[in-house]
């Protein structure tokens, strides 16, 4: 009986320290190249975004290739998201 009672509270701890919501990688993908234009930082009319990579567990990191319209080098922008919010991005130096 003991052991059923430690296994059920490890078990409520476990779900209780679970992200409430965790958005799935094609609804992060668009959460960041949203976040990228909003901040001013890819804007569509200058930038063409082309998904790179996603890794991470709790924190995700999104990743863009970002390619000028008129022009020029390409850049690297990231974002930082857990579950469905933006905790960061920026253009990768």
């Amino acid at each position: 009986m003991k052991n059923l009672l430690i296994a059920a509270a490890a078990a409520t701890i476990a779900l209780s320290l679970a992200p409430a919501y965790a958005a799935s990688s094609s609804e992060q993908i668009s959460i960041c190249s949203s976040a990228l234009e909003a901040q001013g930082i890819a804007p569509a009319d200058q930038f063409k975004k082309k998904f790179a990579t996603i890794k991470g567990a709790a924190l995700k990191t999104v990743t863009f290739k970002l390619t000028p319209l008129s022009g020029g080098d390409s850049q690297v922008a990231e974002c930082q998201i857990r579950g469905d919010k933006v905790v960061g991005a920026a253009i990768k130096s």
